[in-house]
C-alpha cells in the first residue's frame, strides 16, 4: 500500500531587540506580538515551535515578564518548544574573533539551560550571514545544526526542488547540520490567506516523508510590522478570503492541527529523524536582499535593474540562481562610521588582552580578587558592542540609528574607563595620563594617531585633510562625533538631490576639516554641500611633523602643502597650513596657520584670490539626550534672537564663541575663537533621510558648527574646544 503524502513543517520564530533600544518600543513589541505569540503558541500544544531569543531580550523578558517565561516553561516541559541559542548579543559572527563568539554562545546557551532546563542544540546566524569556516567554532560550543537562507544553496547549484531537505557541511574535519529556510512560506506568511500556505504545502509533500519546508519568521513580522497585529490576532480584521476573518496565526495553527499531511516538528526531532541529504559546501552568503544593500550605491542600483529583469525573462530565469550580490563585510567599507565602530571594538578589545596578559605576573589574591569581577564587566561591555544592527542598513535604519550607535560607542568607553581602573590597581602611580598612539586604525595600511587620556580619546585621521573622526569624553562615555555622513543611497530620488531636497554629503563629517569657498556663498549652500571648493586641502593627507606629549599635555603638528585656485584665470596658488592640535585635561587647542607661497609676481593673484575667498572650519558634534532640552548660547548673541532660533535650526552671526548643552546627560561643548579675521559662526542640522521599514524617516544625525574667516596672505587661527 503506497504511504500517503507528508510534508515535514518546521517552525521558527525568532525574537530580538537591539542592544541599547528604548524601553518603550519594547514594552510596545511585548504587547503588539511577544505575548500574544507566546500564547498562541501555548494555546496549540500540538503545533511545535523552535524559538530563538537574543540574550538581551530574554533577560528582559526574565525581569519584567515572569508570566511569559512561565508559559514558555511549560511549553519546554511538555515537549512543544525547542529553543535555540547564538550570539548572546547578536553578533555577526564573521566579524568578531573566535574567543567572543564561543564566549557569546556559551553565554547564550548557559541561560536557556538554567531557564528552562533545555540543552541548546541550535545556533541562530544572525542576519543569516554564513561563511564557510562556521563549523568549526559551532561544533566548539557542541552546537549541531544552523539555519540559513536558500539564497546560500543556489549559488551552489541545489535546485528549489533540493532545498526541500537538510544537508551536512564541514569544515577541518567538523561538521554541522544546515537547514535551508522556504523562501515562498516566508513571503506567504503572514500576509496571505493561510491556505494559500497549505496549497503550497501540498504541492511539494511528497510519499517518501522526508521532505521539510522549513518556515522563519521574525517574531515582529508578526503583530509589529505595519497592520500585522490587527490581521494576525484581532478576531474580524484577519484575511476574509479563506479565513473568514479570523485572526491569521490562530487560522494557522489550526490548519496545521487540521491537515494530518503536515507533520509538526522541531528541527532536532527531524535531524534525530532524518540523515542529512547530502555534504555540501556553501560559500559566503547572506539572504538576497542583503546582498543588494551591501553593494556599492551606482552598482546596487544596476545590480537591482539587472536582476529584476532575469527574474521576469522566462528564458533566462535560470541564470537569476547564480546571479550573486555582494559579500556582508563590504558595509565596513561603504559605511565608514561602520568600520569606525568595529575597528574601535577590536582596538579597545586588544588593549583588555594586553592588560589580561599583565595581570597573568600578579601573584597578589586579594588585587586578583579585586581585579576579577572588573575584567568580566569589562568583556560584557565589548560584547554589547558586537550587537549587529547598527553595522549596516538596508529595509531598517541599521547604521542610521543614532542613539544605537551612541550605544555602541558608550559600552566601548565604559570598557576603556574600566580597563583605566585596573591600571590604577596595577600601577597605583597612573591617577592620570595622556598617550600618543600611532596605529592603523581604520585598517586601511595608512597611520592615524589616537590621543588617550584620562579625560578624552581624540582620533586623528592625517590621510583624510587632518581631521578628527572620533572624540570620547570619558567621564560620561560620550562620543561627541557620533555623526552620520549623508551619504548618497540607490533609495534616493535623483531629482530630489538635484534640487537639494535631499542632502548629501561629498566628505566624511570629521572635525577640522578646511573649506575654501567664495564669500557669496550662502548657508544653504553650505549645509547642503552644494558649493564649488577652491582647494584640495579638504580631504588629502597632511605630513605629521610633530607628535610629543609631556605632562598631562599631548601636541600633534600637522601640515600640508597644496593649491588653491583663482576662480578667474583659473591658475593655482600654493599655499601652506600647518595645524596645532593640542590636548590637555577636558580642552583641545587648535591653531590653524597658513601663508600663500607665491612670489612677488603673482602678487595681483593672491590679492584678487584673497578678495573673493573664505575659509571655513567645520566643527560638527552630535547630542544623544532629549532634543527637546538641547540649548545653545553665545556672548554676541541676544537671548531674546537664541530663544527663537531652535537649536536645529540654520543659523550665522558674527562672533568668537559658541555653546550648546545636552541637558540629559549635562553634556557641553563650548567653542572659543582667537582670531583677527572677522569671524562668523554658522550651524545647521545634520539630516539623513532614510528609508527604514517605517518609510522614509528624515534623521537627525548631528549638529555641524562651521566658522567662516576672511583669507589673507598669512593667516593665523586659534580655537579652543572644552568639553564638560
Amino acid at each position: 500500500m503506497e504511504q500517503e503524502k507528508s510534508i515535514n513543517l518546521p517552525i521558527v520564530f525568532h525574537f530580538h531587540q537591539p542592544v541599547g533600544n528604548f524601553p518603550w518600543v519594547i514594552e510596545d513589541c511585548y504587547n503588539k506580538s511577544y505575548k500574544p505569540l507566546i500564547e498562541n503558541i501555548y494555546n496549540y500544544p500540538d503545533v511545535k515551535i523552535t524559538l530563538h531569543f537574543s540574550g538581551n531580550l530574554l533577560e528582559w523578558f526574565i525581569k519584567e515578564k515572569p508570566d511569559l517565561i512561565v508559559k514558555i516553561k511549560e511549553m519546554a516541559k511538555r515537549g512543544q518548544i525547542e529553543i535555540i541559542g547564538g550570539g548572546f548579543y547578536e553578533p555577526i559572527y564573521a566579524i568578531i574573533p573566535d574567543r567572543d563568539k564561543i564566549s557569546q554562545m556559551k553565554k547564550l546557551s548557559k541561560l536557556i539551560k538554567q531557564e528552562f532546563g533545555l540543552e541548546v542544540k541550535g545556533a541562530w546566524l544572525s542576519e543569516r550571514v554564513w561563511e564557510p569556516n562556521y563549523p568549526s567554532f559551532l561544533s566548539e560550543v557542541g552546537l549541531k545544526y544552523v539555519i540559513v537562507d536558500d539564497n546560500h544553496f543556489r549559488s551552489s547549484g541545489i535546485t528549489e526542488e533540493d532545498t526541500f531537505y537538510s544537508y551536512i557541511t564541514e569544515d577541518n574535519g567538523k561538521t554541522v547540520r544546515v537547514f535551508p529556510i522556504n523562501e515562498e512560506l516566508r513571503y506567504l506568511t503572514p500576509w496571505k490567506p493561510t491556505y494559500k500556505s497549505i496549497d503550497y504545502l501540498k504541492s511539494i509533500a511528497d510519499n517518501k516523508g522526508d521532505r521539510m519546508a522549513l518556515l522563519i519568521s521574525d517574531a515582529e513580522k508578526m503583530g509589529v510590522w505595519g497592520s500585522t497585529h490587527e490581521f494576525c490576532y484581532i478576531e474580524g480584521k484577519g484575511h476574509y478570503e479563506g479565513d473568514n476573518g479570523k485572526p491569521f496565526v490562530k487560522a494557522f495553527f489550526e490548519q496545521i492541527t487540521n491537515n494530518k499531511f503536515i507533520k509538526s516538528l522541531t528541527l532536532s526531532e527531524y535531524m534525530d529523524k532524518y540523515y542529512a541529504k547530502s555534504l555540501v559546501y556553501l560559500p559566503t552568503a547572506t539572504y538576497d536582499k542583503m546582498e543588494e544593500w551591501v553593494l556599492p550605491t551606482e552598482i546596487r542600483k544596476r545590480f537591482e535593474k539587472e536582476r529584476e529583469l532575469l527574474r521576469e525573462d522566462k528564458e533566462k530565469q535560470d541564470l537569476y540562481l547564480f546571479l550573486k550580490g555582494g559579500f556582508w563585510r563590504y558595509f565596513l567599507v561603504k559605511y565608514p562610521e561602520s568600520n569606525n565602530m568595529h575597528k574601535k571594538m577590536l582596538y579597545v578589545r586588544d588593549k583588555l588582552i594586553n592588560i589580561e596578559n599583565k595581570i597573568k605576573k600578579v601573584k597578589d589574591k586579594n588585587l586578583l580578587k579585586k581585579i576579577e569581577s572588573k575584567l568580566d564587566q569589562t568583556w560584557e561591555e565589548i560584547y554589547k558592542s558586537q550587537c549587529n544592527d547598527v553595522y549596516w542598513h538596508g529595509l531598517f535604519g541599521g547604521v542610521y540609528i543614532q542613539f544605537l550607535r551612541f550605544f555602541i560607542y558608550s559600552s566601548l568607553i565604559n570598557a576603556e574607563n574600566i580597563i583605566d581602573e585596573i591600571s590604577s590597581l596595577l600601577f597605583p602611580t597612573l591617577n592620570s595620563y595622556i598617550s600618543v598612539i600611532p596605529i592603523d586604525f581604520d585598517k586601511n595600511s595608512k597611520m592615524n594617531l589616537i590621543i588617550e587620556s584620562n579625560m578624552l580619546n581624540v582620533y586623528i585621521d592625517p590621510n583624510d585633510g587632518g581631521t578628527i573622526f572620533e572624540l570620547d569624553y570619558k567621564p560620561k562615555s560620550y562620543n561627541l562625533l557620533n555623526t552620520l555622513t549623508r551619504w548618497k543611497e540607490a533609495y534616493h530620488d535623483k531629482k530630489k538631490i538635484e534640487e537639494n531636497i535631499i542632502s548629501i554629503d561629498r566628505f566624511r563629517r570629521s572635525l577640522l576639516r578646511l573649506r575654501f569657498m567664495h564669500n557669496e556663498v550662502s548657508l544653504e549652500d553650505i549645509a547642503s554641500d552644494n558649493y564649488y571648493e577652491f582647494s584640495d586641502f579638504i580631504n588629502q593627507e597632511y605630513v605629521i611633523t610633530k607628535n610629543e606629549k609631556s605632562d598631562n599635555r599631548a601636541i600633534i603638528l600637522l601640515s600640508k602643502e597644496g593649491n588653491l585656485k583663482d576662480s578667474k584665470s583659473n591658475k593655482d596658488i600654493k599655499c601652506k597650513i600647518i595645524k596645532e592640535i593640542i590636548v590637555q585635561n577636558n580642552i583641545i587647542s587648535i591653531n590653524i596657520m597658513g601663508t600663500l607661497l607665491n612670489g612677488s609676481d603673482k602678487k595681483d593673484l593672491i590679492q584678487q584670490v584673497c578678495k573673493y575667498l573664505n575659509i571655513g572650519i567645520d566643527i560638527p558634534f552630535f547630542f544623544n539626550g532629549n532634543p527637546k532640552e538641547f540649548k545653545w548660547e553665545s556672548n554676541q548673541v541676544d537671548d531674546n534672537e537664541i530663544a527663537s532660533n531652535r537649536f536645529i535650526d540654520n543659523f550665522q552671526y558674527k562672533g568668537n564663541h559658541f555653546k550648546a548643552y545636552d541637558k540629559t546627560y549635562d553634556f557641553s561643548l563650548e567653542i572659543n575663537v582667537d582670531s583677527d579675521l572677522e569671524p562668523r559662526i554658522a550651524k545647521f542640522p545634520i539630516v539623513t533621510n532614510t528609508y527604514t521599514d517605517e518609510g522614509f524617516q528624515y534623521i537627525f544625525q548631528g549638529i555641524n558648527t562651521i566658522l567662516i574667516f576672511k583669507l589673507r596672505e598669512n593667516f593665523t587661527i586659534n580655537l579652543e574646544l572644552k568639553i564638560n
